[in-house]
């Protein structure tokens, strides 16, 4: 099943409860409310919502796997963009792994230099609560919990900068 997920990251991604333009790439969400889910981070096991991540700041959040190319293949690019906006956006890059341990393995192993907060939570939940048929996907968050932008599919630094600069 997130096999065929991480392959069809190519493919536009329209959930029914958040409407969206028809232009390919990047999407503009009308105002849709995102939904609240607790999270524990990857590292230190601290735990958090989406809800408080949201509260203060814009939040970009990523939902990949450890198995899925083309989120890895990002996650520097992401890391990238935490060190140049980790003080105006908070972030959190979520994992939707059937396993916790695999999860955990990728941030102590090819993802041990990153910087970037790792966080999973209850999988099931998470991906019917934001429609995730595919990954990777990554949404911008404005204050207060609002959707305000999504984008499936790996994103270049290039790319993410564009995306997370536009909701500043």
């Amino acid at each position: 099943f997130y096999f065929a997920m991480a392959m069809a990251s190519a493919l536009t991604f329209i959930p029914a409860a958040i409407p969206f333009d028809s232009s390919p790439g990047v999407t503009v969400a009308e105002a849709a409310a995102a939904p609240d889910a607790d999270l524990t981070n990857l590292r230190d096991d601290s735990a958090t919502s989406i809800a408080a991540l949201s509260a203060d700041k814009p939040l970009f959040l990523n939902f990949w796997a450890s198995w899925c190319p083309p989120c890895v293949g990002e996650m520097p690019h992401i890391d990238a963009m935490y060190q140049k906006y980790g003080d105006r956006v908070n972030f959190a890059a979520v994992s939707i792994d059937g396993s916790t341990d695999d999860a955990k393995s990728f941030t102590q192993g090819r993802g041990a230099d990153l910087q970037l907060p790792f966080y999973y939570g209850d999988e099931m939940a998470i991906s019917q609560a934001y429609h995730i048929d595919a990954i990777p996907i990554s949404m911008m968050i404005a204050p207060g919990g609002e959707i305000i932008a999504q984008h499936l599919g790996g994103m270049t630094e290039e790319e993410l900068d564009a995306f997370i600069s536009a909701a500043l």
